[in-house]
């Protein structure tokens, strides 16, 4: 005897799917704590060399520029947290979370590691909105180490590919 699908489960074959390349190239601010802009703050500092486990919270900034009069693009939510106990290295795990007109809402999911004086590949692992399904790279560099505030200006030049799913296969979600 066959077994019926529950009420509360559906599936079906969806041949319409098409893939959308996002290709950004955007600034993002870097601002430590205990100055008045600061847009992080550590959670966990345990002391220990190579500032291994020292976690921190971050809302950076993201804009079209890397002058301070650039307009905002998105922010960069989430946390990093130093791993290398042999060199300094910093796991991020970010939410960049779209805040213009364009993309308002939409966000990509973006994790990767961070090594002082080289550029880094951070990948995306998923998204929202215009961006669900997302999958990519982040290809980060640090451009300017702005002194005496601490803080970075980093370029970040993003490529991701979505899946153009139809309305009806979300129609659930909304």
């Amino acid at each position: 005897m066959a077994a019926t699908d529950p009420s509360y489960y559906q599936s079906g074959v969806c041949q319409s799917i098409t893939q959308k390349q996002h290709l950004f190239h955007l600034y993002m601010n870097q601002i430590a704590e205990g100055t008045p802009n600061a847009n992080q703050k550590v959670i966990v500092n345990p002391g220990l060399p190579m500032d291994f486990g020292v976690t921190v919270a971050n809302d950076w900034t993201i804009s079209d520029g890397p002058a301070a009069n650039a307009n905002p693009i998105a922010r960069a939510r989430g946390m990093h947290m130093g791993d290398g106990k042999a060199d300094v290295n910093w796991l991020f795990c970010h939410n960049i979370l779209f805040t213009d007109t364009r993309f308002k809402g939409s966000s990509l999911k973006v994790l990767g590691d961070f090594v002082a004086n080289k550029d880094s590949e951070w990948a995306i692992v998923g998204g929202t909105g215009e961006f669900a399904y997302a999958q990519g790279v982040v290809v980060a560099k640090v451009i300017q180490n702005i002194q005496p505030t601490p803080g970075r200006t980093w370029e970040l030049r993003i490529s991701a590919f979505c899946l153009c799913i139809p309305n009806v296969v979300r129609y659930i979600y909304h």
